[in-house]
C-alpha cells in the first residue's frame, strides 16, 4: 500500500472538518476524492500533504507514519501536490518556475535546466521556456504547475481541483496528460468537482459529506449511490 489514512480527524474549535476518515491508495491508482463545497476534501488533503497535523489518526506512507511531517519533509520522502489557485513565480520564466521544483526535490541539483525543459515537453506547455509565467492563461498555468510538481521527482502527487476553469474543449487533452502522468509511475488522488474528469480517469472515488466518508469504490458505482446522490449530485446527469 502506497498511502494509507487510519481514522484521520481534524478539528477547528468545535467544527469537526474531517472525521476519521481512513482511506487506502495503491501505487499506481488515480483515487478521487469528491463531495460537496464544505465537505472537508481539501482539509483532508492537506492532512496528508503537511499542511494541518490531524488531531487524532495516522498517515502512512510506504508503511511509515509520516503524521504531522512538515511539507519540505514530504516533499523529499516523494509527496507533491497542485494547488486549486496555480501558485507560481509570477515575474520567473516558466523555464525557472520548474526548474525550482527540480533543485528543492532533488538532493543534486545538477542537470536541472536540461530536467525541466523535459517536463515542459511532457506536460505540453505551448508557449516558449522563456515565457513570464504573469502573462499565462489558464490551462498554460495549469500544465506549468503540473511540470514543475512532477520536477521533485514524486511518487504521489495530490491533485487539488486541477481541471477547475478549463474548457469542455481543453478537457480531454489534460485528462490524458493526467494519465500519462500515472503511466510515468506517478499515482495520483485528487480532489475534483468535475464529473467528467472523475468518471473519465479515477479507479476509485471515495466521496466526503460534512467530513465523514459516506461511499468508496469504483466511479459509475459510487454515483448510482442513493447517498452520494442524495448528498452532492442532486438530479445530474453525470454521464
Amino acid at each position: 500500500m502506497l498511502l494509507e489514512t487510519i481514522d484521520v480527524e481534524k478539528r477547528f474549535g468545535g467544527l469537526v472538518a474531517v472525521n476519521k476518515v481512513s482511506l487506502q491508495v495503491k501505487e499506481g491508482e488515480i483515487v478521487g476524492i469528491i463531495g460537496p463545497n464544505g465537505a472537508g476534501k481539501t482539509t483532508f488533503l492537506n492532512c496528508i500533504a503537511g499542511f494541518y497535523a490531524p488531531d487524532s489518526g495516522k498517515v502512512l506512507y510506504q508503511g511509515k507514519d509520516i503524521t504531522g511531517f512538515a511539507q519540505e519533509k514530504l516533499c523529499h520522502l516523494g509527496i507533491s501536490r497542485t494547488f486549486q489557485n496555480v501558485r507560481g513565480f509570477p515575474k520567473m520564466t516558466a523555464l525557472e518556475n520548474v526548474m525550482v521544483g527540480c533543485v528543492f526535490g532533488a538532493e543534486k541539483p545538477q542537470g536541472a535546466k536540461e530536467r525541466a525543459r523535459e517536463l515542459l515537453d511532457f506536460a505540453q506547455f505551448p508557449l516558449p521556456e522563456d515565457t513570464i509565467v504573469e502573462n499565462l492563461n489558464t490551462i498554460q498555468l495549469k500544465r506549468l504547475e503540473l511540470a514543475r510538481s512532477l520536477a521533485t521527482n514524486c511518487k504521489l502527487l495530490l491533485l487539488d481541483e486541477v481541471a477547475a476553469g478549463l474548457t469542455p474543449a481543453e478537457l480531454p487533452d489534460f485528462i490524458e496528460l493526467v494519465r500519462r502522468i500515472r503511466d510515468s509511475g506517478v499515482t495520483i488522488i485528487c480532489i475534483e468537482h468535475l464529473m467528467r474528469f472523475i468518471t473519465g480517469i479515477c479507479d476509485r472515488v471515495a466521496v466526503l459529506e460534512f467530513g465523514t466518508k459516506i461511499a468508496e469504490g469504483v466511479p459509475q458505482e459510487v454515483l448510482s449511490n442513493e447517498d452520494v446522490i442524495s448528498a452532492y449530485l442532486g438530479k445530474t446527469d453525470v454521464h
